[in-house]
């Protein structure tokens, strides 16, 4: 019953945001074939803006799960919304244990996962733990590119302004276990950094 309720939450929300979206930044979206159909795989993408978490899920068809920073999860209503919505926590500035096992469980439950290998906002050099996870889960990983979501919500900015933006969804990727991490980790965000020049 939980299961189902939340699964309500989620498309009543997304809908909502894609309502929004119309008005804000009305979005092109390329390559949505390559999207699974079904299995779970690591939604990895790039990381520019706090709307992208917003976006994905608009332009994503299929429900996915996703992690949250841990302070988000403290106020009794807000983590209950964000649990209901397929959101996890994980404490940042550490290997937070936890929060992988619950990544690679909701992979075997068959959703997809978003997960921002640069970790923040902006940030250059792609953390290993994508690849840790896509050679642990063994599942594929379809990197997608976001273009103009910086230019809706600007940092420091808490109104945003009308701009189109663009979303690439390239091919899934399936890597070696042997592969160390980082190099997993480095492969991942230049396929997504190569989707940018797709139109």
């Amino acid at each position: 019953m939980c299961r189902f309720f939340g699964m309500i939450y989620y498309w009543l929300m997304t809908g909502m945001a894609a309502v929004v979206s119309l008005f804000f930044y009305p979005c092109r979206v390329r390559g949505a074939v390559n999207v699974p159909r079904s299995g779970g795989f690591i939604l990895a993408s790039n990381h520019i803006s706090n709307i992208d978490p917003i976006l994905l899920p608009v332009v994503c068809p299929r429900q996915m799960r996703f992690m949250a920073k841990d302070s988000l999860f403290s106020h009794p209503v807000l983590g209950a919304l964000m649990r209901w919505g397929g959101g996890f926590p994980v404490r940042r500035g550490r290997a937070d244990r936890q929060a992988l096992g619950e990544f690679l469980r909701q992979l075997e439950r068959g959703y997809p996962v978003l997960i921002f290998p640069q970790g923040t906002r902006g940030g250059v050099k792609p953390q290993a733990g994508v690849g840790f996870l896509a050679a642990r889960s063994g599942k594929p990983v379809l990197p997608v590119y976001i273009e103009g979501t910086d230019l809706v919500l600007p940092k420091g900015k808490a109104f945003p302004q009308r701009h189109p933006v663009r979303v690439v969804f390239g091919k899934p990727l399936l890597f070696l276990s042997e592969e160390s991490p980082e190099v997993i980790a480095e492969k991942i965000m230049a396929a997504i950094l190569a989707l940018k020049d797709i139109h």
